[in-house]
């Protein structure tokens, strides 16, 4: 089911933003589906949205979350498959499909029973956007086309791979996807997921992944990857992945002595 994708107006956004206590209720239940054919809530792009797979997004909360947002990043990532990345980051689209189109989701998904603070708190950062880091990792439904985003554009001959790669663990896709310079060229991101595809000592900690990604990015930062082959690119990434296993092993075996002196010492 194919519709123009829609957005609000400054003014709606200014007025919803300054309203979120004395709207609790509808963030609580009702929602704004019926404010969603007002003018000023309902300007349309010439851009096509299927709102039939939005509304499968899956707001199971029991499930495992990451492959539940793995899911959901793909059809919000298929849904939105026409949004270019300089309208990703507009804050009125956003607000308008959280608001509208996928509110039953986000309220379930990020608006759990609480407090009215703590409620407050999560619609400010979840229904909410307004800067691009937020849009990147927070809004309800932006993130979701981040991830399909960055996905596509580091791996296209294989998005779900790279998806199930970046969306491993909520720490992996933040040193992943937080590495701007990395995840918007494709030859090194690429390249990385390679390594993670077939390396799983990169990500068998959270220590082995940050410092394999500190290392690429402290080697990488003057390589131009974009006049290199991809052999030459995997190659770079296979020394560096050597580099920071080692350097995690010396890590671990410091810790455990450091373990073993202070039992010895009766410190433990």
């Amino acid at each position: 089911m194919n519709n123009e994708l829609r957005h609000i107006s400054e003014g709606v956004l200014d007025d919803l933003r300054k309203s979120i206590s004395s709207n609790l209720s509808r963030y609580r239940g009702q929602g704004f589906n019926d404010l969603a054919d007002e003018y000023k809530w309902n300007i349309h792009l010439e851009i096509e949205v299927d709102n039939g797979l939005l509304s499968e997004l899956d707001s199971t909360v029991q499930k495992n979350i990451v492959e539940i947002d793995l899911k959901n990043s793909r059809i919000v990532g298929k849904a939105l498959a026409n949004l270019t990345p300089s309208l990703a980051n507009e804050e009125l689209i956003w607000v308008r499909l959280s608001h509208v189109e996928a509110f039953e989701y986000s309220r379930i998904r990020w608006l759990p029973n609480s407090s009215d603070s703590v409620l407050k708190k999560n619609i400010e950062t979840h229904l909410f956007a307004s800067t691009q880091t937020a849009i990147r990792d927070d809004h309800a439904i932006s993130r979701l086309w981040w991830n399909y985003q960055i996905a596509l554009a580091s791996m296209p001959e294989d998005v779900d791979l790279a998806l199930k790669l970046i969306m491993k663990t909520a720490d992996i896709r933040s040193n992943f996807v937080e590495r701007i310079w990395m995840s918007s060229r494709r030859p090194i991101a690429g390249a990385i997921l390679r390594a993670m595809n077939t390396n799983s000592e990169i990500t068998a900690t959270e220590n082995n992944f940050r410092t394999f990604m500190k290392i690429i990015n402290r080697h990488g930062g003057g390589i131009v990857f974009e006049a290199l082959n991809d052999g030459e690119i995997d190659l770079f990434v296979e020394e560096c992945c050597d580099q920071a296993i080692s350097l995690a092993g010396q890590t671990a075996q410091h810790s455990r002595s450091n373990q073993d002196t202070k039992y010895v010492n009766g410190e433990i």
